[in-house]
């Protein structure tokens, strides 16, 4: 199972929180890149997942306030499948973040790890 280390680092923590929660504001796009990345580095993004799977939990999506009650297993699906639509409609990692998805999934994330 992979285990999340990047919000251990309170300085990257708080640097994409930081750029996650400026909405409409002047943002630099490589940061939600390089986020995903560094997330598919520490072995965070699924390998295989069922888009069935996806589509159960595309309504946090929608309503990003749903994702305060997510397990690991379905902020590691949400991000996987946002980086899997990335790939063939550029934008969609963009357009989660500005919808405050990306910052609901690192607070979540968070979370998580100080809870186990």
């Amino acid at each position: 199972m992979a285990s999340l280390s990047l919000t251990a680092s309170t300085a990257d923590y708080q640097t994409y929180r930081h750029d996650f929660a400026r909405g409409e504001l002047d943002y630099d796009p490589a940061t939600v890149h390089k986020f995903v990345a560094e997330m598919k580095r520490q072995g965070m993004l699924l390998n295989e997942f069922s888009w069935d799977d996806w589509y159960q939990n595309s309504h946090m999506v929608d309503r990003p306030e749903y994702i305060a009650d997510a397990s690991l297993y379905e902020c590691r699906l949400l991000l996987s499948a946002m980086a899997r639509l990335e790939r063939f409609s550029p934008g969609v990692l963009q357009n989660m973040r500005r919808q405050g998805v990306m910052l609901a999934l690192l607070e979540r994330m968070q979370q998580l790890q100080k809870a186990a």
